[in-house]
């Protein structure tokens, strides 16, 4: 049986960590790693909060693995409790497996967060939730269901007007316009997620929205805006000793100088954000890193280089879902293509297959997904059929019930009436009675005088 739980004195140098932790994450962790001894002398609720702190920062600072572990740890100590802190180490968790590319896990955990969040009544962390669902959802290629959850989501969050809320909607609506290709909306969203972010000072995210920014720019093929952005990005991450946005600074960098043709360039900067790779546990970062820096051995016609890279790509993907994948089926079609350019036709060809049965089989999945998703709205606008007949029989119920008190009240008028009336008659007879009874008597005196 589920409680609500105990409130604990959480001690004030950790709740510090709330405000810190988007402005500072290394220096919250580095504190944080600096009082582990006083970890075990902790109450459960006390451990629990440290936990999900830890995971968190783990987050911030792109250490996933050890934030799964963190926010399996927090998660195990918070059984059989209802909280706020609960619905938190919910989305810790879900975090840790989306950024594994576990997304099927992900979503889970981020509705059984969300769905804590409504029994508590709890509206911020209820938004929270559905923002992280729509990003699930959104790339599982569930772009309109993501979109219109989001927009519910913006509506909402508007009449809450939360800066924080409002940030996290701007900064997921404008990433999804931009996958989109509405980049015009993305730009505008983006830019709002930025004023936001710079007036919380939340360091972390105001460098991811510039990389967002500067991705769309590219898109649009304002290469130049793009560099621009990444350049801020370079700078913001480099004040902030920031090396997990580093890399991806330098990543941004080499993508852009490739696709204006700046391949030596690129290079370059791929080979500077590789410095900062070990910074990573995600293996979709391995597999996207390896993968760009091929292309851009491939277009410097290093092809043996851009094979090694196709290779490392491949050994990066841990499940079976990363090498079915996007990013997985782009690896596969460029290792056709090399292959083919290194005149070995037939395993070109059987490369060639292997990404065409990939790209059916996602295909299908995408289908069997949409299909589920009719079957389950289908069931939904049944069940809502029913409901409704339900409404309509128990109103017809109400209504009969209405009309039957109505006719015993009508029933209980006529019978009061009824019984006044006779009541009526009854003195009236009574009162001739007594008359004629009075008037006898006066006749019979008279008579005896």
């Amino acid at each position: 049986m589920a409680v609500l739980i105990r409130a604990e004195p959480i001690p004030d140098w950790l709740l510090e960590l709330d405000s810190l932790k988007h402005r500072q994450p290394e220096q919250s962790l580095a504190m944080l790693t600096a009082r582990q001894a006083e970890f075990a002398s902790q109450p459960d609720v006390v451990k629990a909060y440290w936990l999900r702190q830890q995971a968190a920062l783990f987050s911030a600072v792109g250490r996933h693995q050890q934030q799964l572990q963190a926010a399996r740890q927090a998660l195990e100590l918070l059984q059989n409790t209802e909280s706020a802190l609960k619905v938190e180490v919910w989305f810790e968790l879900g975090y840790a497996l989306e950024m594994q590319v576990q997304l099927a896990e992900a979503l889970e955990h981020y509705q059984q967060g969300t769905a804590l969040a409504t029994l508590l009544d709890n509206e911020k962390l209820i938004l929270r939730g559905q923002i992280n669902q729509a990003a699930i959802m959104s790339e599982q290629d569930n772009d309109q269901q993501a979109l219109t959850l989001l927009k519910e989501v913006y509506q909402r969050a508007e009449l809450l007007q939360d800066p924080e809320i409002l940030a996290e909607v701007y900064a997921q609506l404008g990433l999804m316009y931009s996958s989109l290709a509405f980049e015009d909306d993305a730009l505008e969203f983006l830019q709002r997620a930025l004023v936001l972010y710079q007036q919380l000072g939340w360091v972390k995210n105001e460098i991811a929205v510039l990389f967002n920014l500067a991705r769309t720019f590219s898109y649009q093929e304002k290469y130049q805006q793009a560099l621009d952005h990444y350049n801020q990005m370079l700078q913001r991450s480099l004040a902030a000793n920031d090396n997990f946005n580093l890399y991806h600074a330098y990543l941004g960098l080499a993508i852009t100088s490739a696709e204006m043709s700046r391949t030596a360039a690129a290079l370059g900067y791929i080979e500077k954000a590789e410095q900062y790779l070990a910074n990573l546990q995600s293996s979709y970062h391995l597999q996207s890193h390896h993968y760009e820096k091929a292309l851009i051995y491939r277009d410097l016609e290093q092809t043996s280089l851009a094979m090694q890279q196709v290779i490392l790509a491949e050994q990066a993907a841990r499940q079976p879902a990363e090498q079915a994948g996007h990013v997985g089926l782009a690896i596969k079609l460029l290792r056709a293509e090399l292959l083919a350019q290194q005149d070995q036709y037939q395993k070109a060809y059987f490369a060639l297959h292997d990404f065409i049965d990939g790209f059916q089989q996602l295909r299908n999945k995408e289908n069997e997904l949409a299909l589920e998703h009719m079957r389950l709205e289908f069931d939904s606008e049944r069940q809502q059929v029913r409901t409704s007949l339900l409404e309509a029989e128990n109103e017809l119920k109400a209504l009969r019930l209405q009309e039957v008190e109505r006719k015993r009240q009508i029933q209980l008028l006529w019978l009061a009436i009824l019984g006044c009336t006779s009541l009526i008659l009854l003195g009236i007879v009574l009162w001739q009675f007594t008359r004629r009874a009075g008037k006898t008597s006066h006749n019979k005196t008279d008579v005896l005088l």
